[in-house]
């Protein structure tokens, strides 16, 4: 946990606006929550709200403004909350952290709603299949932004993002919300239209929430006679029947409040930048097995065709001892699993002529139950030629997963048929054989052979041979 804390804090960079002669004059209103690129209204499962707001919103609402894209025409243009939240909730209906999802999209990938498809609040799914998480490793966080709940700062972010983008990002902050007075009945000025407003902040319980746009003609007087003005737009995520269509104002002077506690609205707000990535060399993983929490996973690469341990694995933070006391797809499923790890990222990757490749498997024993099952398969496909070249794993599978370190190796080198001779060279028992064969060389010439010794861990043969002239 240190190590992905220390990750995340990386990626939080402070928003700075990218100053010019000529400043912009910013409008009255803004919002995006209208806009093509924002997701229609989310009504969540359990305890989710962290990652609908972060990844289902605002991930989705960069990605969209990113690509070009319209995300109210396919769900192909719409990143799943529940994949983020099933990631990352321990097997659990409860809540998280923003920075949690974002960080997972930075460091593996994101799925869209496409690929995963839906499941109920218990259910904690996995989705399965190679080509939904490849398709995942493709759209990724780049930077973490932070600011302080600045109106100035957050505006101008929400116009333009300090750098004369247009659009303009969305952002997400945390309130509390089991008690809030909202008003569904607003009929005061406003420049957008909407008839709900907050009228006092909450005292229970903890709520992310999404900030899609600002107007600053939004007026009321509240109980003690004081007149507010101006307020942001935030997108909550109870469905399109809650408050006005899914939406309501925040009275800026929220923010401006110094008695207003942190827990009961943050004093930080934050939005996010997002980039596409090629993966170029990625393991396809199928294994079967009953309690996912025990396992995490590596990979590693050698250019020496003779290793037998790469020159460093690269653990994956995703799949780490996570999801729960559950079979890899989740509760109430099988164990049955196929996915993706990325091995592109890593500096061991970026260029090098790999002739070995290493899958760690790592099974310790995590919550409750130990669970049990077996590696059915794994492949290394390098995207860097056209076709793919495919590497698999050659010794017998299915391989059961073992306590402790499980390393599988994958050749690049193809296997040659060297004779058409009806013995092996190895016994059943994977011993060299004794026997003696008689081959035909390349320059026309004939030789015995017998092979002396063979070590499976690395793949080496021995043998001792005599060339018979014509």
């Amino acid at each position: 946990m240190t190590q992905q804390i220390r990750y995340i804090q990386s990626l939080r960079k402070p928003f700075r606006v990218v100053t010019s002669n000529q400043e912009p004059v910013l409008p009255s209103s803004v919002d995006h929550s209208k806009s093509i690129f924002f997701p229609p209204i989310i009504n969540q499962d359990g305890g989710s709200c962290a990652q609908a707001s972060g990844i289902g919103y605002m991930f989705t609402y960069e990605m969209n403004r990113l690509l070009g894209r319209d995300a109210s025409i396919s769900a192909a243009n719409r990143f799943s909350y529940l994949f983020s939240w099933n990631m990352l909730n321990g097997g659990e209906d409860q809540g998280g952290f923003v920075d949690e999802g974002l960080f997972l999209a930075e460091r593996y990938g994101m799925m869209t709603e496409d690929d995963y498809g839906t499941s109920s609040v218990y259910s904690f799914r996995w989705a399965s299949g190679y080509e939904k998480y490849l398709h995942a490793l493709h759209y990724r966080t780049s930077e973490i932004i932070t600011m302080a709940d600045s109106i100035p700062l957050m505006k101008r972010y929400l116009y333009d993002c300090g750098n004369g983008s247009q659009p303009g990002g969305v952002l997400t902050f945390s309130t509390q919300s089991s008690n809030w007075k909202i008003d569904d009945n607003y009929q005061g000025p406003s420049a957008t239209g909407y008839h709900s407003i907050l009228l006092k902040l909450a005292t229970l319980g903890s709520h992310a929430l999404t900030i899609a746009g600002y107007d600053d003609l939004v007026s009321y007087t509240d109980d003690s006679g004081h007149k507010h003005t101006g307020a942001f737009i935030v997108v909550n995520s109870w469905g399109s029947y809650s408050h006005d269509n899914g939406r309501f104002y925040l009275p800026y002077d929220f923010f401006r409040d110094p008695s207003i506690s942190t827990t009961q609205l943050s004093n930080e707000v934050i939005g996010v930048k997002v980039t596409t990535f090629t993966p170029q060399i990625v393991f396809k993983v199928n294994l079967n097995y009953s309690s996912r929490n025990d396992l995490s996973f590596a990979v590693g690469g050698s250019d020496k065709t003779s290793a037998k341990e790469p020159t460093e694995f690269y653990y994956s933070t995703a799949f780490r001892n996570q999801g729960g006391d559950y079979p890899m797809q989740g509760h109430w499923s099988d164990g049955n699993f196929e996915f993706a790890l990325d091995f592109s990222t890593h500096p061991l990757s970026n260029g090098n002529n790999f002739r070995r490749y290493f899958l760690e498997v790592i099974r310790s024993s995590r919550g409750n139950n130990l669970g049990e099952g077996s590696l059915d398969g794994v492949q290394v496909i390098d995207y860097r030629t056209t076709p793919p070249r495919i590497y698999s794993y050659r010794d017998a599978l299915p391989s059961q997963i073992q306590l402790g370190e499980n390393v599988y190796t994958i050749p690049v080198d193809p296997r040659y048929v060297i004779s058409a001779s009806p013995y092996r060279y190895l016994n059943v028992s994977g011993t060299a054989s004794n026997k003696l064969f008689l081959l035909h060389t390349a320059s026309g010439n004939h030789a015995k052979m017998q092979v002396s010794s063979y070590d499976k861990s690395s793949g080496c043969v021995s043998l001792h041979y005599t060339v018979l002239n014509h």
